[in-house]
């Protein structure tokens, strides 16, 4: 493959003609005249993000219906107010940024033996792109970067589409999992990638083979096909990953490495409300803007990054390696090898008495004052907490840092002690105040290729965290501005209350078309015929119904203009009425009012 056919395949269409709208004397540059309630969207996110400069902190809720082109208002808006800020601040590009004068390719990496797997980040952004660290401080201190995150990586692609449109092409970073990124065929499809990964990684800083990919992860930030005319060219997860392979390069660091100097980066939600994960991925919110695209279920996400589900199974095999690395350092390891060893003992002694739910689940769950005092039988009290803490934060460390051959935690273990304690971290935070704000649980399941044997049950130990503030308001805490858009996002109270967060911007946008004009609801509840439109699993074989169904949308195509689109409860009574009516005639005749489409089964 060559480097056209990347550039190629990231090409944008021809560039649209557009429209220039000052808004709160920004100039908003649109690729087509934006309809009132996009002029309206985007006035209210100049208004916060210059509130939000000006106060330290400002955040919105901004609604606006499915089909208004939001993600699109709300990228240039955005991006205005940020190349306007940097504009008034007289900031100047960094001469040292290899960017800044036109990227290039730099030597191959050479690492000094003995280094740590962050000391080799460091030193692969201080070696092959030499000036990072001057150019990340310069970043720091003279840039706002934009977090754009959705809920899924096949959403991020399709905002990504809506950013080509605009005629903002800044820097920019896509950030995405090792599974998703990584070329190296050794690794990549393993269910264990990550740790692979960091083994690598630790491989070559003892100057072993390691990941060939890793050391070549600079050549594609520098790449010509995401610079084009010293223009920066839209790409998403698909396009980096083609340009990995070309330079036999990883994907995952090489976008790690783009983020340090974009201006914009987009990435799944758990990136930025996760605390672990944030941390993972180097991803440093404070004072910079957080965008939640699609955010009705943002309060799930929150709960969900503070609670922890772990099965009994796994809490074995720490406690083993717990066991094991004792010898090596009892002061760190024996208070942890100790705590779980009382989480194992308290859920054996617990499992045999558990609330029966259903012939192949029991469960049982505690809050407040009592999942701490089971806790506490656990060997998990707040007052020894503090020191587990530590004990826990160095454990983790060594296993991050540690080389192949020195003992320490490994990947599936150390993953579940950072995310224990990343759960009873909130659960004992502020002297306690947030105990009734988790639910202890306990439950068991019968494994389902299993029989009914005492052997056959799995049990899972889970800290439930309820009260989405927790999470979500350290984090808007720390950035200058957190703007949570959705097509429906009403009960506007209801997020304010749950994320604990004050929104000093609410719009509730209407829909770009005359909805008086333009809309007409309603039940439609017999055919033309008098005969009754219920199409029930019982009533769904009448050749009546059937009938009747296809002659009111017959009569529903002669007066409506442009295209119908109709929805059916299933796949199954699709085929069975196209069935009907091709024998029938009636398919013909809809298809003389308008050219009938059926969607395939996805």
């Amino acid at each position: 493959m060559k480097a056209n056919d990347i550039g190629g395949a990231m090409e944008s269409n021809p560039k649209p003609k557009t429209s220039v709208n000052h808004i709160g004397g920004i100039p908003i540059e649109f690729p087509y005249r934006p309809y009132g309630s996009q002029l309206a969207y985007m006035s209210r996110v100049i208004a916060t993000l210059d509130r939000a400069q000006r106060d330290g902190h400002f955040h919105a809720l901004l609604e606006s219906p499915t089909g208004t082109g939001k993600s699109l208002s709300l990228l240039c808006s955005v991006l205005a107010w940020q190349q306007n800020q940097r504009s008034k601040s007289h900031s100047k590009p960094n001469p040292d940024d290899p960017l800044g004068q036109g990227g290039g390719f730099v030597p191959d990496i050479d690492p000094s033996s003995g280094i740590t797997e962050h000391q080799l980040i460091d030193d692969m952004a201080s070696n092959l792109m030499p000036t990072i660290n001057e150019t990340n401080n310069w970043i720091q201190k003279k840039k706002i970067v934009i977090y754009y995150a959705t809920r899924t990586h096949s959403q991020i692609g399709q905002v990504i589409g809506e950013f080509r449109k605009t005629s903002y092409h800044v820097p920019m970073a896509v950030l995405g999992s090792r599974k998703r990124y990584c070329t190296n065929s050794k690794v990549r499809g393993q269910d264990n990638i990550d740790e692979k990964c960091k083994l690598l990684l630790k491989e070559r800083a003892k100057k072993k083979v390691g990941c060939r990919e890793f050391v070549n992860a600079h050549k594609i930030r520098a790449h010509p096909s995401l610079r084009k005319g010293g223009c920066y060219e839209v790409h998403d997860i698909e396009d980096l990953i083609k340009v990995g392979e070309m330079v036999e390069g990883c994907s995952y660091f090489g976008a790690q490495a783009m983020a340090e100097v974009a201006d914009i980066v987009f990435c799944p939600y758990s990136y930025i409300v996760n605390p672990q994960i944030r941390k993972a991925m180097e991803i440093n919110v404070k004072g910079n803007i957080i965008i939640l695209d699609e955010a009705h279920n943002i309060e799930d996400v929150a709960r969900e990054a503070g609670s922890i589900d772990v099965e009994e199974g796994v809490l074995f095999q720490l406690h083993k390696e717990l066991e094991n690395l004792c010898e090596s350092n009892k002061e760190i390891y024996q208070p942890l090898y100790e705590m779980i060893e009382g989480i194992l003992s308290w859920i054996s002694l617990r499992k045999n008495s558990l609330g029966k739910h259903s012939f192949q689940h029991k469960a049982s769950c505690w809050g407040g004052d009592k999942a701490l005092k089971e806790l506490q039988e656990a060997n998990i009290s707040m007052q020894c907490f503090p020191s587990l803490q530590d004990c826990a934060t160095k454990a983790i460390r060594i296993a991050t840092d540690a080389d192949p051959e020195d003992d320490h935690l490994s990947g599936i273990p150390c993953t579940v002690l950072e995310g224990l304690f990343s759960s009873f971290t909130y659960f004992f935070s502020e002297d306690g105040k947030h105990i009734c704000d988790y639910q202890l649980v306990l439950q068991c399941h019968i494994k389902s290729d299993a029989g009914f044997s005492t052997d056959d049950w799995t049990c899972t130990l889970s800290l439930w965290c309820l009260n989405p503030a927790l999470v979500f308001k350290n984090m808007a805490d720390s950035a200058l501005s957190v703007i949570l858009t959705s097509g429906t996002l009403s009960p506007m109270s209801s997020f304010q209350s749950e994320l604990g967060v004050q929104f000093g911007t609410s719009l509730e946008a209407p829909h770009v078309i005359n909805v008086d004009s333009q809309l007409w609801a309603g039940v439609i509840h017999t055919g033309p015929d008098d005969y009754p439109l219920n199409a029930s699993y019982k009533t769904s074989e009448a050749y009546g119904l059937q009938d009747a169904l296809g002659t009111s949308l017959e009569e529903i195509c002669k007066v409506v203009p442009g295209g119908c689109l109709v929805f059916f409860p299933s796949y199954k009574l699709l085929d069975k009425l196209r069935n009907r009516w091709s024998q029938t005639g009636q398919w013909s005749r809809l298809n003389t009012q308008k050219p009938v489409f059926v969607g395939e089964v996805q």
